[in-house]
């Protein structure tokens, strides 16, 4: 009788430790360039539109449709009929306190009607200076000068300096270099954010550090609470992908390119020494920034404040929806 060879009994689960091996390095390696697409989608924007427009709370709806259009046209139209001043700013700050910052020259046009108050206008993520300037009319016929800046990560992604948004971490103070090369520290100064934007406007006016920015209020369109949640979420919801692997391997690369991790970006906790004037506008969707992480920044701030939720409202259509409401709003806080 032939002896039986003792390397037989081990080659099988030898077999399924190495298949194991290799199935998990394939699934590292998938769930690896999942977190770098979402990396490239959620701050390099590259498909983040398309990507939104998937969402119901994100798209206007059928019923909006004209409404956002009619919005959109008459910002334009009022932009059209105007001669605003050119200028240009160094994001000379978010570069001191962050190495990974860029030092870059971004550009704005300030409508001037020779007022000394101003409102900042800033637009969201995966949005542009389109969807803003219905604002700038409403505040230009309340006899304020109105001031758009160009974003970081905004140009075409074929340009060579092109970088990420950071979600308002950088952009609380690429504003504050605005505000200061613009002239406006000595002057009322309101800043009227979406999204990114808002978030931007309220970490600048809960730093201390920046206060010579003279920031005199805050209007904030549906801003989120915290970064990490706001990542957890999409994630679930919009690519339908978990945390485990992903998430942390997302939260990795936002590390190492960027210098902070979602998780340390806490606006709630930064409202608390919000001491200016703060309106927060929201509609009522669970998703994507709504009524719930608005009102958490609504009871933490530390100032006057008010909290405006225009029922049926879709993400982008707060404006064209609630106008009515959410221009008085706008009149009764700031004046």
């Amino acid at each position: 009788m032939k002896k039986k060879d003792p390397r037989e009994a081990l080659r099988f689960p030898l077999f399924i430790l190495l298949a194991a091996a290799v199935g998990m390095l394939f699934l590292l390696w998938g769930q690896s360039n999942a977190a770098a697409t979402l990396y490239e989608l959620g701050f390099l924007r590259y498909r983040a539109a398309e990507q939104l427009a998937a969402v119901p709370e994100w798209a206007v709806t059928e019923e909006e449709q004209p409404g956002y259009d009619a919005s959109l046209a008459e910002g334009a139209a009022w932009a059209e009929a105007q001669s605003p001043v050119s200028g240009s700013f160094e994001t000379e700050t978010a570069a001191r306190w962050f190495g990974e910052s860029a030092r870059l020259t971004l550009d704005y046009r300030f409508y001037d009607r020779g007022a000394e108050k101003t409102a900042v206008l800033l637009h969201g993520f995966a949005a542009s200076e389109a969807d803003v300037l219905p604002w700038a009319s409403h505040w230009w016929e309340r006899g304020w000068n109105v001031l758009i800046p160009e974003q970081r990560g905004y140009r075409d992604p074929s340009e060579t300096n092109v970088v990420p948004t950071a979600w308002g971490v950088y952009e609380e103070f690429d504003l504050y270099d605005l505000i200061r090369a613009a002239g406006l520290t000595e002057e009322t100064v309101i800043v009227h954010g979406k999204g990114t934007g808002a978030a931007a406007a309220l970490f600048l006016a809960a730093n201390g550090e920046l206060a010579d920015a003279g920031l005199d209020g805050v209007a904030a369109e549906s801003p989120y609470a915290t970064l990490g949640g706001l990542e957890r979420r999409l994630l679930k919801d919009l690519f339908k992908l978990g945390d485990w692997f992903v998430g942390r391997m997302l939260r990795s690369r936002i590390r190492d390119q960027l210098g902070f991790l979602p998780d340390s970006v806490d606006l709630a906790a930064a409202a608390a020494n919000v001491h200016i004037p703060v309106l927060l506008v929201c509609g009522e969707q669970k998703t994507l920034p709504g009524a719930e992480e608005s009102r958490a920044l609504y009871e933490a701030r530390a100032g006057e404040g008010r909290l405006l939720v225009i029922p049926g409202a879709s993400y982008r259509a707060l404006w064209c929806k609630g106008r009515e409401e959410y221009g008085a709003a706008l009149e009764a806080l700031f004046p």
